[in-house]
């Protein structure tokens, strides 16, 4: 009776193993999706770089650009799920709040964006200053404005008012994606990191 029951057990075996229906075993990412990967991180499924995870020599990445971290800038965990990296700029003597430095990606156009970033500011802030310039190759909105600021640290956050706020902030198109660079803070902060700032800008270049 065992016996019959093991050659019986042997036939089913047999069977399964030739009927074309074994289980499939996961072997990963494809080949073409691997190297789609390759080189660029892991920007395709995380929002944002975990605080401490930097290119070497002092690189930040947003999206598939590379940018140069001055001194003095403290790394933080970023507030918004929408930000990929965050700076506290040193605060001046003074100001009760240290500056903040984000970086995210978005779309729309570049002009929305400043509207944006303009109802941002109580009341009538006036018209924003803006300039052009190449930065690595690529073409560089840079916006800055003042006033009463509406900070907001998330979609669904209350906004907290904060007087004597200042922004400057650069917008980099890129393939249909706009990247942003937004520093806000007291204004004798921002004042004092502008040069820093701008140099941050600058140093933007496509990764290779």
């Amino acid at each position: 009776m065992r016996y019959s029951l093991y050659l019986g057990g042997i036939a089913t075996l047999f069977l399964l193993g030739c009927s074309g229906n074994e289980p499939k075993v996961s072997r990963g990412p494809t080949k073409s999706v691997r190297d789609a990967m390759r080189g660029h991180g892991d920007e395709e499924v995380q929002t944002h770089d975990p605080v401490g995870q930097k290119d070497p020599d002092g690189k930040v990445r947003l999206g598939g650009l590379l940018l140069t971290i001055p001194q003095g800038w403290e790394r933080k965990a970023p507030q918004s799920s929408f930000t990929q990296a965050e700076f506290a700029l040193p605060r001046s003597s003074g100001d009760d709040a240290d500056g903040r430095l984000t970086l995210s990606q978005a779309g729309g156009s570049i002009e929305a964006n400043i509207e944006r970033w303009k109802s941002q500011f109580s009341g009538a802030p006036g018209a924003p200053k803006q300039e052009q310039l190449d930065a690595g190759g690529l073409k560089v909105t840079l916006v800055d404005l003042a006033g009463e600021f509406n900070d907001q640290r998330g979609p669904f956050a209350p906004a907290v008012k904060r007087s004597g706020y200042r922004m400057i902030a650069a917008i980099i198109p890129v393939e249909g994606e706009l990247h942003f660079i937004k520093a806000v803070g007291p204004q004798k902060t921002i004042e004092a990191n502008k040069e820093k700032i701008y140099t941050f800008i600058k140093s933007v270049k496509r990764m290779e």
